[in-house]
Protein backbone atom coordinates (compact mmCIF):
# COMPACT_ATOMS: atom_id res chain seq x y z
CA UNK A 1 0.00 0.00 0.00
CA UNK A 2 3.13 2.50 0.07
CA UNK A 3 3.44 2.58 -3.28
CA UNK A 4 -0.69 3.65 -3.89
CA UNK A 5 -0.05 6.52 -0.78
CA UNK A 6 2.93 7.68 -2.49
CA UNK A 7 1.35 7.76 -5.77
CA UNK A 8 -1.34 9.82 -3.79
CA UNK A 9 0.60 12.33 -1.94
CA UNK A 10 2.88 13.12 -5.29
CA UNK A 11 -0.39 13.56 -7.17
CA UNK A 12 -1.71 15.96 -4.64
CA UNK A 13 1.55 17.38 -4.70
CA UNK A 14 1.40 18.43 -8.17
CA UNK A 15 -1.95 19.85 -8.86
CA UNK A 16 -1.12 22.51 -6.02
CA UNK A 17 2.19 22.74 -7.41
CA UNK A 18 -0.04 23.06 -11.21
CA UNK A 19 -2.85 25.09 -9.30
CA UNK A 20 -0.08 27.60 -7.98
CA UNK A 21 1.54 28.03 -11.26
CA UNK A 22 -1.39 27.94 -13.72
CA UNK A 23 -3.96 29.80 -11.45
CA UNK A 24 -5.98 26.75 -12.13
CA UNK A 25 -9.03 25.75 -9.50
CA UNK A 26 -7.46 23.46 -6.88
CA UNK A 27 -10.51 21.14 -6.85
CA UNK A 28 -9.96 20.73 -10.62
CA UNK A 29 -6.33 20.00 -11.16
CA UNK A 30 -7.07 17.47 -8.26
CA UNK A 31 -9.06 15.45 -10.88
CA UNK A 32 -6.42 15.45 -13.40
CA UNK A 33 -4.14 12.59 -13.81
CA UNK A 34 -1.49 14.60 -15.47
CA UNK A 35 -1.52 17.05 -12.34
CA UNK A 36 1.09 14.37 -10.77
CA UNK A 37 3.57 15.23 -13.22
CA UNK A 38 4.33 18.93 -11.84
CA UNK A 39 5.41 16.98 -8.85
CA UNK A 40 7.75 14.62 -10.59
CA UNK A 41 9.21 17.63 -12.79
CA UNK A 42 9.58 19.51 -9.46
CA UNK A 43 11.26 16.75 -7.56
CA UNK A 44 13.93 15.74 -10.34
CA UNK A 45 15.04 19.07 -10.67
CA UNK A 46 15.84 19.04 -7.32
CA UNK A 47 17.45 15.78 -7.72
CA UNK A 48 19.57 17.27 -9.81
CA UNK A 49 21.02 19.61 -7.93
CA UNK A 50 20.79 23.68 -7.26
CA UNK A 51 21.51 23.89 -11.85
CA UNK A 52 18.32 21.21 -12.16
CA UNK A 53 16.21 22.97 -9.47
CA UNK A 54 17.14 26.26 -11.02
CA UNK A 55 16.13 24.97 -14.44
CA UNK A 56 12.65 23.89 -12.73
CA UNK A 57 11.71 27.20 -11.22
CA UNK A 58 12.70 29.12 -14.30
CA UNK A 59 10.31 26.62 -16.13
CA UNK A 60 7.48 26.95 -13.81
CA UNK A 61 7.61 30.84 -14.10
CA UNK A 62 7.77 30.63 -17.62
CA UNK A 63 4.54 29.20 -17.68
CA UNK A 64 3.07 31.06 -15.16
CA UNK A 65 3.92 34.29 -17.09
CA UNK A 66 2.96 32.50 -20.66
CA UNK A 67 -0.56 31.50 -18.59
CA UNK A 68 -0.98 35.40 -17.21
CA UNK A 69 -0.38 36.99 -20.73
CA UNK A 70 -2.08 34.62 -22.49
CA UNK A 71 -5.30 34.31 -20.08
CA UNK A 72 -6.99 37.62 -21.53
CA UNK A 73 -7.04 36.24 -24.62
CA UNK A 74 -7.61 32.67 -24.31
CA UNK A 75 -9.14 32.06 -20.72
CA UNK A 76 -7.84 29.02 -18.76
CA UNK A 77 -7.46 26.23 -20.59
CA UNK A 78 -8.18 23.11 -18.14
CA UNK A 79 -9.63 19.77 -19.57
CA UNK A 80 -13.41 18.49 -19.51
CA UNK A 81 -13.88 16.67 -15.95
CA UNK A 82 -13.83 13.43 -16.67
CA UNK A 83 -16.49 11.12 -16.89
CA UNK A 84 -17.20 7.90 -15.19
CA UNK A 85 -16.31 5.62 -18.39
CA UNK A 86 -13.26 7.66 -18.07
CA UNK A 87 -12.35 6.23 -14.48
CA UNK A 88 -13.79 2.92 -15.24
CA UNK A 89 -10.74 2.61 -17.83
CA UNK A 90 -8.08 4.06 -15.47
CA UNK A 91 -9.58 1.29 -12.78
CA UNK A 92 -9.61 -1.57 -15.57
CA UNK A 93 -5.97 -0.98 -16.76
CA UNK A 94 -4.72 -0.60 -13.30
CA UNK A 95 -6.02 -4.41 -12.70
CA UNK A 96 -4.59 -5.77 -15.46
CA UNK A 97 -1.14 -3.71 -14.92
CA UNK A 98 -0.83 -4.51 -11.15
CA UNK A 99 -1.89 -8.37 -11.94
CA UNK A 100 1.55 -9.76 -12.18
CA UNK A 101 4.58 -11.19 -9.65
CA UNK A 102 5.61 -8.65 -8.06
CA UNK A 103 9.35 -9.89 -8.75
CA UNK A 104 11.63 -8.70 -11.57
CA UNK A 105 10.45 -11.17 -14.32
CA UNK A 106 12.16 -9.56 -17.26
CA UNK A 107 15.85 -9.14 -17.63
CA UNK A 108 15.74 -5.43 -18.27
CA UNK A 109 13.47 -5.04 -15.11
CA UNK A 110 16.30 -6.19 -13.07
CA UNK A 111 18.14 -3.34 -14.32
CA UNK A 112 15.69 -0.48 -13.50
CA UNK A 113 14.36 -1.71 -10.16
CA UNK A 114 18.26 -1.84 -8.88
CA UNK A 115 18.82 1.55 -9.96
CA UNK A 116 15.40 2.75 -8.47
CA UNK A 117 16.95 0.75 -5.25
CA UNK A 118 19.75 3.11 -5.29
CA UNK A 119 17.77 5.81 -5.04
CA UNK A 120 16.55 4.67 -1.74
CA UNK A 121 19.89 5.58 -0.02
CA UNK A 122 19.11 9.25 -0.20
CA UNK A 123 17.17 11.59 -2.05
CA UNK A 124 18.83 12.47 -5.01
CA UNK A 125 21.28 9.58 -4.55
CA UNK A 126 20.40 7.77 -8.15
CA UNK A 127 21.03 10.78 -10.13
CA UNK A 128 24.47 11.95 -7.94
CA UNK A 129 25.63 8.01 -8.70
CA UNK A 130 24.55 8.01 -12.66
CA UNK A 131 26.61 10.95 -12.55
CA UNK A 132 29.68 9.72 -10.97
CA UNK A 133 32.16 7.67 -13.21
CA UNK A 134 33.63 5.38 -10.57
CA UNK A 135 29.86 4.28 -9.92
CA UNK A 136 29.87 2.38 -13.32
CA UNK A 137 25.97 2.77 -12.53
CA UNK A 138 24.93 0.68 -15.81
CA UNK A 139 24.20 1.19 -18.62
CA UNK A 140 25.85 4.95 -17.68
CA UNK A 141 24.93 7.86 -18.98
CA UNK A 142 20.75 7.14 -19.13
CA UNK A 143 18.62 9.83 -17.76
CA UNK A 144 17.62 8.81 -14.35
CA UNK A 145 13.97 10.08 -13.40
CA UNK A 146 12.10 6.63 -14.30
CA UNK A 147 13.98 4.69 -11.17
CA UNK A 148 13.64 7.99 -9.39
CA UNK A 149 10.21 8.34 -9.52
CA UNK A 150 9.71 4.19 -8.72
CA UNK A 151 11.49 5.49 -5.57
CA UNK A 152 9.57 8.47 -4.75
CA UNK A 153 6.52 7.11 -5.61
CA UNK A 154 7.22 3.77 -2.41
CA UNK A 155 8.76 7.05 -0.21
CA UNK A 156 11.87 5.62 -0.65
CA UNK A 157 11.16 2.21 1.04
CA UNK A 158 13.76 -0.19 -0.13
CA UNK A 159 11.65 -3.58 -0.60
CA UNK A 160 11.11 -4.99 -3.99
CA UNK A 161 7.48 -5.94 -4.20
CA UNK A 162 6.99 -1.80 -3.45
CA UNK A 163 8.82 -0.84 -6.22
CA UNK A 164 7.53 -3.25 -8.53
CA UNK A 165 4.17 -1.79 -7.58
CA UNK A 166 5.42 2.19 -7.65
CA UNK A 167 6.80 1.06 -11.60
CA UNK A 168 3.28 -0.03 -11.96
CA UNK A 169 1.55 2.72 -10.99
CA UNK A 170 3.63 4.97 -13.34
CA UNK A 171 2.57 2.93 -16.05
CA UNK A 172 -1.15 3.57 -14.55
CA UNK A 173 -0.48 7.01 -14.72
CA UNK A 174 0.96 7.43 -17.82
CA UNK A 175 -2.04 5.37 -19.49
CA UNK A 176 -4.52 7.81 -17.35
CA UNK A 177 -2.78 11.04 -18.25
CA UNK A 178 -2.62 9.96 -22.48
CA UNK A 179 -6.73 9.00 -21.37
CA UNK A 180 -7.80 12.50 -19.96
CA UNK A 181 -5.88 14.06 -23.08
CA UNK A 182 -7.74 12.16 -25.89
CA UNK A 183 -11.11 10.83 -23.79
CA UNK A 184 -13.15 12.95 -26.23
CA UNK A 185 -12.18 11.88 -29.08
CA UNK A 186 -11.75 8.37 -28.51
CA UNK A 187 -14.78 7.54 -25.95
CA UNK A 188 -17.18 7.11 -29.05
CA UNK A 189 -15.16 4.30 -30.29
CA UNK A 190 -16.96 1.16 -31.97
CA UNK A 191 -16.15 -2.04 -30.09
CA UNK A 192 -15.14 -3.60 -32.87
CA UNK A 193 -12.25 -1.26 -33.28
CA UNK A 194 -11.48 -0.91 -30.17
CA UNK A 195 -10.80 -4.99 -29.77
CA UNK A 196 -8.72 -4.58 -33.44
CA UNK A 197 -6.63 -2.15 -31.30
CA UNK A 198 -6.27 -3.90 -28.17
CA UNK A 199 -5.75 -6.94 -29.77
CA UNK A 200 -1.84 -6.92 -29.59
CA UNK A 201 -0.26 -9.17 -27.59
CA UNK A 202 2.96 -7.95 -26.68
CA UNK A 203 1.23 -4.44 -25.63
CA UNK A 204 -0.12 -6.48 -22.84
CA UNK A 205 3.28 -8.07 -22.24
CA UNK A 206 4.74 -4.39 -21.56
CA UNK A 207 1.83 -3.09 -19.80
CA UNK A 208 2.74 -5.57 -17.23
CA UNK A 209 6.22 -4.92 -17.18
CA UNK A 210 8.91 -2.12 -15.70
CA UNK A 211 9.98 -1.72 -18.84
CA UNK A 212 10.01 2.56 -20.23
CA UNK A 213 9.31 1.67 -24.16
CA UNK A 214 5.25 1.69 -23.58
CA UNK A 215 5.31 4.73 -20.71
CA UNK A 216 7.39 7.23 -22.68
CA UNK A 217 4.94 6.17 -25.86
CA UNK A 218 1.59 7.00 -24.10
CA UNK A 219 3.73 9.83 -22.76
CA UNK A 220 3.90 11.67 -26.22
CA UNK A 221 0.22 10.88 -27.20
CA UNK A 222 -0.32 12.48 -23.85
CA UNK A 223 1.99 15.67 -24.77
CA UNK A 224 -0.08 15.49 -28.69
CA UNK A 225 -3.25 15.63 -26.97
CA UNK A 226 -2.89 18.11 -24.58
CA UNK A 227 -1.61 20.29 -27.55
CA UNK A 228 -4.15 19.85 -29.65
CA UNK A 229 -6.25 21.22 -26.69
CA UNK A 230 -4.62 23.97 -26.08
CA UNK A 231 -3.27 22.96 -23.03
CA UNK A 232 0.71 23.82 -23.50
CA UNK A 233 1.88 24.26 -19.60
CA UNK A 234 0.88 20.70 -19.27
CA UNK A 235 2.31 19.56 -22.30
CA UNK A 236 5.33 21.30 -21.69
CA UNK A 237 5.75 19.51 -18.44
CA UNK A 238 5.00 15.75 -19.61
CA UNK A 239 7.61 16.53 -22.70
CA UNK A 240 9.94 17.25 -19.56
CA UNK A 241 9.42 13.91 -18.24
CA UNK A 242 9.39 11.88 -21.44
CA UNK A 243 12.88 13.37 -21.92
CA UNK A 244 13.90 12.44 -18.47
CA UNK A 245 12.58 8.86 -19.20
CA UNK A 246 14.32 8.13 -21.87
CA UNK A 247 16.52 9.40 -24.51
CA UNK A 248 13.90 8.28 -27.06
CA UNK A 249 11.17 10.86 -25.51
CA UNK A 250 12.92 14.04 -26.92
CA UNK A 251 12.24 11.97 -30.75
CA UNK A 252 8.10 11.86 -29.16
CA UNK A 253 8.30 14.99 -28.31
CA UNK A 254 9.43 16.71 -31.11
CA UNK A 255 7.12 14.69 -33.48
CA UNK A 256 4.15 15.46 -31.34
CA UNK A 257 5.35 19.27 -31.44
CA UNK A 258 5.99 19.25 -34.93
CA UNK A 259 2.63 17.17 -35.66
CA UNK A 260 0.47 19.74 -33.34
CA UNK A 261 2.19 22.38 -35.26
CA UNK A 262 1.50 20.75 -38.54
CA UNK A 263 -2.36 20.34 -37.77
CA UNK A 264 -3.28 23.48 -36.12
CA UNK A 265 -4.58 26.48 -37.77
CA UNK A 266 -3.89 29.00 -37.25
CA UNK A 267 -0.06 27.44 -36.81
CA UNK A 268 1.14 28.75 -33.37
CA UNK A 269 4.43 29.46 -32.39
CA UNK A 270 3.58 28.30 -28.97
CA UNK A 271 3.42 24.77 -30.24
CA UNK A 272 7.05 24.71 -30.10
CA UNK A 273 7.34 25.31 -26.28
CA UNK A 274 7.17 21.43 -25.24
CA UNK A 275 10.02 20.68 -28.04
CA UNK A 276 12.09 23.77 -26.37
CA UNK A 277 11.38 21.74 -22.99
CA UNK A 278 12.10 18.95 -24.14
CA UNK A 279 15.34 20.04 -25.95
CA UNK A 280 16.71 21.58 -22.86
CA UNK A 281 15.74 18.53 -20.53
CA UNK A 282 17.93 16.40 -22.91
CA UNK A 283 20.50 18.86 -23.06
CA UNK A 284 21.07 19.82 -19.62
CA UNK A 285 21.38 16.27 -18.96
CA UNK A 286 23.83 15.43 -21.69
CA UNK A 287 25.76 18.48 -20.73
CA UNK A 288 25.98 17.48 -16.87
CA UNK A 289 27.10 14.23 -17.72
CA UNK A 290 29.90 15.18 -19.88
CA UNK A 291 30.98 17.80 -17.00
CA UNK A 292 31.43 14.60 -14.45
CA UNK A 293 33.10 12.68 -16.66
CA UNK A 294 30.23 9.95 -18.03
CA UNK A 295 29.65 9.69 -21.74
CA UNK A 296 26.82 7.43 -22.92
CA UNK A 297 28.45 5.36 -25.07
CA UNK A 298 25.00 2.88 -26.52
CA UNK A 299 23.30 6.65 -27.28
CA UNK A 300 26.18 8.57 -28.97
CA UNK A 301 25.55 10.01 -32.37
CA UNK A 302 27.67 9.90 -35.44
CA UNK A 303 27.80 9.94 -39.12
CA UNK A 304 24.67 8.24 -40.91
CA UNK A 305 25.48 4.49 -42.21
CA UNK A 306 23.01 4.50 -44.43
CA UNK A 307 24.06 1.07 -45.60
CA UNK A 308 22.01 -0.12 -42.74
CA UNK A 309 18.56 1.51 -43.71
CA UNK A 310 17.29 -1.49 -45.81
CA UNK A 311 18.46 -4.01 -43.62
CA UNK A 312 16.67 -2.16 -40.60
CA UNK A 313 13.74 -1.91 -43.09
CA UNK A 314 13.45 -5.39 -43.81
CA UNK A 315 13.86 -6.45 -40.06
CA UNK A 316 11.07 -3.23 -38.96
CA UNK A 317 8.52 -5.39 -41.49
CA UNK A 318 9.22 -8.96 -40.18
CA UNK A 319 8.71 -7.62 -36.52
CA UNK A 320 5.46 -6.22 -36.84
CA UNK A 321 3.90 -8.88 -39.09
CA UNK A 322 4.48 -11.16 -36.25
CA UNK A 323 1.59 -12.31 -35.91
CA UNK A 324 1.72 -13.82 -32.33
CA UNK A 325 3.08 -10.40 -31.28
CA UNK A 326 1.49 -8.13 -32.81
CA UNK A 327 -1.83 -9.40 -34.59
CA UNK A 328 -3.29 -7.74 -37.56
CA UNK A 329 -2.55 -4.43 -35.82
CA UNK A 330 0.08 -3.09 -38.23
CA UNK A 331 -1.07 -4.07 -41.50
CA UNK A 332 -4.64 -2.28 -40.32
CA UNK A 333 -2.15 0.97 -39.26
CA UNK A 334 -0.45 1.10 -42.20
CA UNK A 335 -3.24 1.40 -44.13
CA UNK A 336 -4.75 3.79 -42.09
CA UNK A 337 -1.52 5.79 -42.00
CA UNK A 338 -1.29 5.64 -45.91
CA UNK A 339 -4.95 6.78 -46.78
CA UNK A 340 -5.23 10.28 -45.08
CA UNK A 341 -8.20 11.53 -46.88
CA UNK A 342 -11.29 13.13 -44.94
CA UNK A 343 -9.47 12.88 -41.64
CA UNK A 344 -10.21 15.25 -38.86
CA UNK A 345 -7.72 17.87 -37.19
CA UNK A 346 -6.80 14.87 -34.82
CA UNK A 347 -5.92 12.11 -37.16
CA UNK A 348 -4.21 14.70 -39.40
CA UNK A 349 -1.45 15.44 -35.75
CA UNK A 350 -1.32 11.94 -35.38
CA UNK A 351 -0.60 10.57 -38.85
CA UNK A 352 2.33 13.22 -38.61
CA UNK A 353 3.48 12.45 -35.22
CA UNK A 354 3.41 8.77 -36.06
CA UNK A 355 5.30 9.33 -39.18
CA UNK A 356 7.90 11.96 -37.78
CA UNK A 357 8.77 9.41 -34.84
CA UNK A 358 9.81 6.85 -36.98
CA UNK A 359 11.94 8.90 -39.38
CA UNK A 360 13.22 10.24 -35.73
CA UNK A 361 13.64 6.76 -34.70
CA UNK A 362 14.93 5.48 -38.12
CA UNK A 363 17.69 8.13 -38.40
CA UNK A 364 18.39 7.82 -34.32
CA UNK A 365 19.36 3.97 -35.67
CA UNK A 366 21.20 5.19 -38.83
CA UNK A 367 23.68 7.23 -37.10
CA UNK A 368 23.95 5.30 -33.84
CA UNK A 369 26.18 3.09 -32.15
CA UNK A 370 27.35 -0.21 -34.20
CA UNK A 371 26.32 -1.89 -30.77
CA UNK A 372 22.76 -0.60 -31.40
CA UNK A 373 22.08 -1.43 -34.65
CA UNK A 374 22.93 -4.69 -33.68
CA UNK A 375 20.51 -5.37 -31.16
CA UNK A 376 18.25 -4.16 -33.52
CA UNK A 377 19.37 -6.31 -36.06
CA UNK A 378 19.46 -9.22 -34.21
CA UNK A 379 16.10 -8.71 -32.84
CA UNK A 380 16.19 -7.47 -29.06
CA UNK A 381 15.48 -3.70 -29.84
CA UNK A 382 12.64 -2.79 -32.95
CA UNK A 383 9.75 -4.69 -31.24
CA UNK A 384 10.12 -2.13 -28.53
CA UNK A 385 10.66 0.72 -30.71
CA UNK A 386 6.99 -0.53 -32.28
CA UNK A 387 5.85 -0.33 -28.66
CA UNK A 388 6.79 3.07 -28.49
CA UNK A 389 4.99 4.35 -31.83
CA UNK A 390 2.06 1.75 -30.84
CA UNK A 391 -0.47 4.55 -28.78
CA UNK A 392 0.18 7.13 -31.67
CA UNK A 393 -0.99 4.45 -34.13
CA UNK A 394 -3.65 2.79 -32.27
CA UNK A 395 -5.07 6.48 -31.16
CA UNK A 396 -4.99 7.10 -35.42
CA UNK A 397 -6.40 3.91 -36.14
CA UNK A 398 -9.35 4.60 -33.61
CA UNK A 399 -9.94 8.25 -34.27
CA UNK A 400 -9.82 7.58 -38.09
CA UNK A 401 -12.23 4.47 -38.18
CA UNK A 402 -14.60 6.32 -36.00
CA UNK A 403 -14.67 9.06 -38.31
CA UNK A 404 -15.08 7.04 -41.37
CA UNK A 405 -18.31 5.41 -40.04
CA UNK A 406 -19.61 8.20 -38.50
CA UNK A 407 -19.16 9.82 -41.89
CA UNK A 408 -20.38 6.80 -43.85
CA UNK A 409 -24.00 7.02 -41.57
CA UNK A 410 -24.57 10.35 -42.24
CA UNK A 411 -24.23 9.59 -46.50
CA UNK A 412 -26.76 6.69 -45.77
CA UNK A 413 -30.09 7.30 -47.41
CA UNK A 414 -33.00 7.24 -44.71
CA UNK A 415 -35.29 4.07 -45.67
Amino acid sequence: MIAFFGLLLMHVVGASIRALVLGEPWHQTLRAPSSAWFGVVTLYGASLGFVGLAAVLALMAALRIARTKSQSSQGSKLQETPSRGFWWFVAGFAVVTLARPWVAIYWDELVWLAKARVETLGFGTGAHLALDPDARLLPMGYPPLWPSTVSWLTLQHDALEAQVVGAALIMVLCAASAAEAWWHSLRSTAVATIVAVLATPLIWVHARSAYLDLPVGLLGLAVLGHLLSGRIAVATVMAVVACGFKDEGLAHVLAAALAGWLASSPRSPRMAVPALAGIATAALWRALAAWHGVINVDHALSWPVWRSLPTLATSFALHATDFFSWGVFWAVAAAVLVTPSGSPQSAKALRWALAVNMLLSFAALASGSEQVRAFAENGTLLNRLLVQWWPLAAALVMVSLSHRAGEAATARPPR
